[in-house]
């Protein structure tokens, strides 16, 4: 986020001044421009659309999202010499890949005109990049038809996953339970901006129960990068749920895995549904999340499976608070044990062989409550989405960096 990063006089700046830049001592120059994605945020964390064509020109606000990859970051600046783009203004990013300059650079500077990364066929709902092609449901958009993934040598694609499904089931308190699978949900892409990193796309989710005036809205939004897809959530509850819902209500992401993909369970890092959860006449306390996955603010879990030597990885991302109330995923490998538990059926397809999390929803306060979910394509089964970056002002302007 812009807060976060120390720029002198930033609420000034044009964003469109804002470049970023790598340091290779041993090229022409010294400096390469890098990818940088700048995105509006409203106060919420959601991805806006503006409608003003002239957005980027406009000053830089608090809750802008930078992004970037720092696998292309290179070696730390000397100091020797002029900085990138003869900028007085720079930011240092360094992250576990190497080091990054982040600056504002004068109106006539000409940006690299970089190639986009991701593409989309709309007739065909098929989003391609680098390492994956996604292909999502024409009704539901919340959800997939197919991902196929890169070999390692990207020569072709392979099927990794398929049939993705979502089910929201709402046991109301004194009444019949409620379910919503995909065919009930309304969820599509109502808008769609390409940038230098990839393909955004806000999503429209509404789902409403009438007769309890109990409206339950998910604003999501999805990021299409070339390694990697993020679909960050807000779920919004205006009453609080444990009032109106018994336990086994919540929410079912289910999805079936290739005969080639091997799902690689002892490197996961998640636990597994225990079906008592999903009783509603349960009145013992359920398993809460293993501190092993928790830090003393997030939880963070990972699904991760193997296809022709290319690694595949789901992660979540909960806040702790959340998590301690049930809301966090549960791992479920037999859905036909489910599906005779909840006595409904979890998809529109066939149980057997499918894979899925579970989120508890029954204990949740009213208020909203933020996750992210993001899907990627790890070089190591250890490695993790998350990764720290410290931005860092360099307090010397580029012209004083001369060697003298």
């Amino acid at each position: 986020m812009m807060h976060q990063v120390p720029l002198k006089q930033r609420w000034t700046l044009p964003r469109s001044n804002l470049h970023l830049f790598a340091f290779r001592p041993d090229w022409p120059g010294r400096w390469v421009q890098l990818p940088l994605q700048l995105d509006p945020l409203d106060e919420e964390g959601g991805l806006l659309f503006p409608e003003d064509k002239d957005w980027m020109k406009k000053p830089i606000v608090p809750f802008d999202r930078l992004t970037f990859f720092t696998k292309q970051f290179g070696p730390k600046f000397d100091g020797k010499g002029a900085g990138p783009c003869q900028s007085t203004n720079v930011v240092e990013l360094d992250a576990p890949g190497g080091f990054a300059y982040l600056a504002s650079c004068p109106e006539a500077f000409v940006p690299k005109d970089f190639t986009d990364p991701v593409t989309l066929q709309e007739k065909d709902r098929m989003v391609t990049a680098k390492y994956y092609r996604y292909h999502y449901s024409e009704r539901n958009h919340l959800v997939f038809d197919a991902i196929h993934l890169a070999d390692p040598a990207f020569q072709t694609f392979h099927p990794v996953a398929s049939q993705s499904d979502l089910l929201i089931v709402g046991d109301v308190k004194n009444f019949f339970t409620l379910h919503f699978d995909s065919e009930d949900i309304d969820a599509f892409i109502s808008s769609k901006r390409s940038g230098d990193m990839g393909l955004m796309g806000g999503l429209k989710f509404y789902l409403r129960i009438l007769y309890f005036k109990i409206k339950m809205s998910l604003m999501p939004e999805v990021n299409f990068f070339d390694d990697s897809v993020f679909m960050p959530m807000i779920l919004t509850l205006p009453v609080n749920a444990k009032k109106y819902l018994r336990r086994g209500s919540g929410i079912y992401y289910t999805w079936l895995g290739d005969k080639d993909t091997e799902w690689l369970w002892d490197a996961s890092e998640l636990e597994n549904l225990d079906l008592q959860v999903l009783n509603p006449d349960f009145e013992g306390s359920a398993r809460m999340p293993s501190e092993k996955y928790c830090d003393r603010s997030k939880c963070r879990y990972k699904i991760l499976g193997r296809n022709h030597g290319r690694l595949f990885a789901l992660h979540f991302e909960i806040s702790r608070k959340a998590a301690e109330l049930g809301f966090f995923p549960r791992l479920i490998r037999d859905m036909p044990a489910v599906e005779k538990m909840i006595k409904h059926p979890v998809s529109r397809y066939p149980a057997q062989n499918r894979i899925g999390v579970y989120f508890e929803t029954a204990q949740m306060p009213e208020g909203e409550h933020t996750w992210d979910f993001w899907i990627h394509f790890p070089e190591q089964e250890k490695d993790n989405c998350k990764v720290n970056v410290r931005a860092r002002f360099l307090a010397r302007a580029p012209s004083s960096m001369e060697k003298k």
